[in-house]
C-alpha cells in the first residue's frame, strides 16, 4: 500500500447521510489495514526560528481488526531518557465506536481536537473550536512514498499570538536517522524565519514544481469531501504567504510551515505546511526506483471567523 500516492480517486459523498459520511471518513484511516512504526526526529521552534526542544520518538500503529492500536515512545536526550507509558504515550485503542464522529476522528488523548482524513494518508489533527480568547493547535500530516512522513505543528496562545512551530520528520525504515541521506530526511535542527519572497527563491533553487497545476482533495468539518484540480501554487496558503504571516523554513530547506503571526479576533485564519522532497529521493516509486519528477505537497487547515474548524485541504504539484 503506497500511503504517499496522489492517485486516490475522489469519493463523492456530498449527499450521503451523516452516518454514511462518518463511516466513509473512518475508512480513510490508513492504519486500519497498515502497520507502521515511524522513527521520528521532533523539533520545536519559536516563530523566529529559535530551537526550543529536540528529541527522538517512535509512533507505532498496529491494525487490530476492530480498529488500530497506537503507541508513542519518546527518547529524550536528557535525564528523562526513554518514556513509553503515560497519558502522552498510550497505548490507545482506536475503534470506530469510540473515535468516529460526524465531525471527524477523535483521539483519546485530546477529545477537544478532531482529525480530518483525506484519501491516501494526508490529514490534520486540529482544535475543533477555537473562538477568540482561547488557544488553538494543529498538527498537519503529509506522506511521501511508503517510507517517509512528516507533520507540522502550529500553536497559538489564548491571546492570539503565535507561540510555537514544530516539525516531526519520520522514516518507517529506522532507526533514526533516515536510512540513507539521499533517500531520507536531513538531520538539521536549524530553522530560518523567512518572508514570502525568500520562500519563493528557496522553492526556485530546489526546482520545486510551482508552475505545475495542483490536484488533491478537501474535506469539510462536516466530512463532505470534494476533489481539487488545476490549482495554482499561489492560490495555496503557503504559496500566498503575506507580511502578517510567520514563515519557517526547516528540514534542510525542504519544508515550510506558515501561520498567522497573530490571530485577529472575528476573522477567519489558517495554517499550512509544504514539503518538497529531494528530486533524487527513491521514495517516489513503489518499486524503489530512483529519479522521477519533482513533487511539492501542501496541506492546510482553515477556521472560520468564529473559530470553528471549517476545512482541510491537500494538494500535490508534480513536474
Amino acid at each position: 500500500m503506497n500511503i504517499g500516492c496522489n492517485d486516490a480517486r475522489p469519493q463523492q459523498c456530498m449527499y450521503m447521510p451523516v452516518e454514511d459520511l462518518a463511516a466513509a471518513h473512518w475508512r480513510r484511516f490508513v492504519y486500519l489495514k497498515l502497520a507502521r512504526r515511524w522513527h521520528a526526529l521532533w523539533c520545536r521552534w519559536s516563530p523566529s526560528g529559535e530551537l526550543r526542544s529536540v528529541f527522538d520518538a517512535e509512533r507505532a500503529f498496529e491494525p487490530t481488526g476492530k480498529g488500530c492500536s497506537m503507541q508513542v515512545v519518546y527518547h529524550y536526550r536528557d535525564e528523562r531518557g526513554t518514556v513509553a507509558e503515560g497519558p502522552q504515550s498510550g497505548p490507545w485503542h482506536l475503534t470506530e465506536e469510540a473515535c468516529s464522529t460526524p465531525h471527524g476522528m477523535l483521539h483519546p488523548a485530546s477529545p477537544e481536537m478532531t482529525t480530518l482524513l483525506l484519501p491516501g494518508g494526508p490529514s490534520a489533527w486540529c482544535m475543533r473550536r477555537s473562538p477568540a480568547g482561547t488557544p488553538c493547535a494543529a498538527e498537519l500530516f503529509l506522506h511521501h512514498g511508503d517510507h517517509l512522513r512528516m507533520s507540522a505543528g502550529v500553536v497559538h496562545s489564548a491571546d492570539g499570538t503565535l507561540q510555537q512551530l514544530a516539525l516531526v520528520r519520520e522514516d518507517a525504515r529506522g532507526p533514526w536517522p533516515s536510512a540513507a541521506a539521499a533517500d531520507g530526511w536531513s538531520e538539521s535542527c536549524e530553522a530560518a524565519a523567512v518572508c514570502g519572497a525568500e520562500l519563493e527563491r528557496a522553492l526556485e533553487r530546489a526546482a520545486a514544481p510551482t508552475r505545475a497545476p495542483g490536484s488533491g482533495f478537501a474535506v469539510s468539518a462536516s466530512l463532505e469531501q470534494r476533489s481539487l484540480a488545476g490549482a495554482a501554487w499561489h492560490s495555496t496558503r503557503v504559496g500566498s504567504a503575506a507580511a502578517a504571516d510567520a514563515v519557517l523554513l526547516c528540514a534542510g530547506g525542504t519544508v515550510a510551515v506558515v501561520a498567522p503571526a497573530r490571530r485577529v479576533a472575528n476573522q477567519p485564519f489558517s495554517s499550512a505546511a509544504a514539503w518538497w522532497p529531494p528530486q533524487h529521493s527513491t521514495a517516489d516509486s513503489g518499486e524503489g526506483e530512483a529519479g522521477g519528477g519533482r513533487r511539492l505537497y501542501t496541506v492546510e487547515a482553515h477556521w472560520d471567523a468564529e473559530g470553528g474548524l471549517a476545512e482541510v485541504r491537500w494538494l500535490v504539484f508534480e513536474a
